[in-house]
C-alpha cells in the first residue's frame, strides 16, 4: 500500500526525487519549526499565558521562518561570514518574506492578520514609527538577526551531521511524507481561512441589512453590530411578530460559538481589516464574552 503511495506521488511530479532537495525542505520544516516555537512562546508568555497555536497553518510550523531560512541558506558563502553579515541577511530576507506574505494575504483575504502599528516611539513630541506599513516591524527584525545566527551557526550544523546517519532514500522518502501532510495542512487551513473571511463578510452584510430595515426605529441601536443584535433580540421578546423567524434565526447562526473563529482571533491578537472592521469588532467581542462565560463556569 505504501509503495502504491509514493507511485501514485511520483506520477504526480510532487514528489522530490532529488536528495538535495529533499534536505533543502527538510531544514524549510525546521526553520518553520523553530519560528513557530518562538511565536507560541512569545504570544503565550506576553499576551494569551497560555499556549496558542501561531500561524495560519494548523501545524506546528510558520513558513515565513521557513521561506526566509532557505533564501539565506541559499546565499553566497561570502553572505553568511562574518556573523555580522549573515546578521543583516537575516534582518532582511525575514522581514521581506514576513512584508510580501502580509501584504498577499491582506489582497486575498481583505483582513491585515497582524499589525505591528503601535510600535512607535516619541522623540521630542514627534511620534516615530518603527514599523512599515504595519507588516513589519523594527523588533522582529532585530530578533530575526539573531535567530538566523543561531540556526544557521548552530542548529543548521547539528542537522546536517543528524542527516548523515541517514541513506539517500531514508531522507527522500522522510521528506516526501511530510510534504505531503503540509500541502494538506494548507489545503485545510485556507479552506478555513476562507471560511473566516465568508463569515466576516456576512456579519458585514447583514448588519448593513438590519441598519437599512431599521434605523428608523426608536428602539433600534446601530452604532454597533452587538448593539443591532442584542436592541433585535430584545425587541423581539416584545413584539415577535415584527421579526421573522428565518431572521432571528440568521442573527443566532452568525453568533454562535465557533472554535475554529476563535482560533483564528486567537492565533493574530492584532488582526484588523478596514473592510470588515465592525465585523472584526464585534467578532472579537462575543469570543470574550463566550471565553468568559466558561471560565465563570468553572
Amino acid at each position: 500500500m505504501l509503495n502504491s503511495f509514493f507511485e501514485w506521488l511520483n506520477s504526480t511530479h510532487i514528489a522530490f526525487q532529488s536528495v538535495e532537495v529533499s534536505k533543502a525542505f527538510l531544514f524549510f520544516l525546521l526553520f518553520s519549526l523553530i519560528g513557530w516555537l518562538c511565536e507560541v512562546a512569545y504570544v503565550g508568555i506576553f499576551f494569551e499565558h497560555k499556549f496558542v497555536n501561531r500561524g495560519f497553518l494548523f501545524g506546528p510550523v510558520c513558513p515565513v521562518y521557513g521561506t526566509g531560512g532557505i533564501l539565506i541558506l541559499s546565499l553566497p558563502q561570502q553572505l553568511q561570514n562574518p556573523v555580522w553579515v549573515l546578521y543583516l541577511a537575516g534582518v532582511f530576507f525575514c522581514s521581506f518574506v514576513e512584508y510580501a506574505v502580509g501584504f498577499g494575504l491582506e489582497k486575498i483575504f481583505h483582513t491585515k492578520w497582524w499589525d505591528y502599528s503601535d510600535q512607535t516611539i516619541t522623540v521630542k513630541g514627534h511620534i516615530i514609527p518603527l514599523h512599515l506599513h504595519g507588516r513589519v516591524c523594527l523588533k522582529n527584525s532585530i530578533l530575526f538577526g539573531f535567530l538566523t545566527v543561531i540556526v544557521i551557526k548552530f542548529v543548521q550544523p547539528l542537522i546536517e551531521k543528524a542527516m548523515a546517519y541517514f541513506s539517500d532514500t531514508a531522507i527522500i522518502t522522510i521528506s516526501n511524507i511530510l510534504l505531503v501532510i503540509f500541502l494538506v495542512d494548507i489545503v485545510v487551513s485556507v479552506n478555513k481561512m476562507v471560511d473566516f473571511s465568508v463569515h466576516v463578510a456576512k456579519l458585514k452584510e447583514l448588519g448593513e441589512s438590519l441598519k437599512d430595515r431599521y434605523q428608523n426605529e426608536a428602539w433600534f441601536k446601530g452604532e454597533s453590530l452587538s448593539e443591532m443584535f442584542d436592541s433585535i433580540r430584545e425587541r423581539s421578546l416584545k413584539e415577535k411578530e415584527k421579526f421573522s423567524s428565518a431572521l432571528l434565526e440568521k442573527i443566532e447562526s452568525v453568533n454562535r460559538h465557533n472554535r475554529h473563529l476563535e482560533s483564528f482571533v486567537r492565533r493574530f491578537p492584532t488582526m484588523k481589516s478596514a473592510q470588515y472592521k465592525d465585523s472584526l469588532i464585534h467578532l472579537k467581542k462575543r469570543i470574550k464574552e463566550s471565553l468568559d462565560e466558561k471560565r465563570s463556569r468553572k
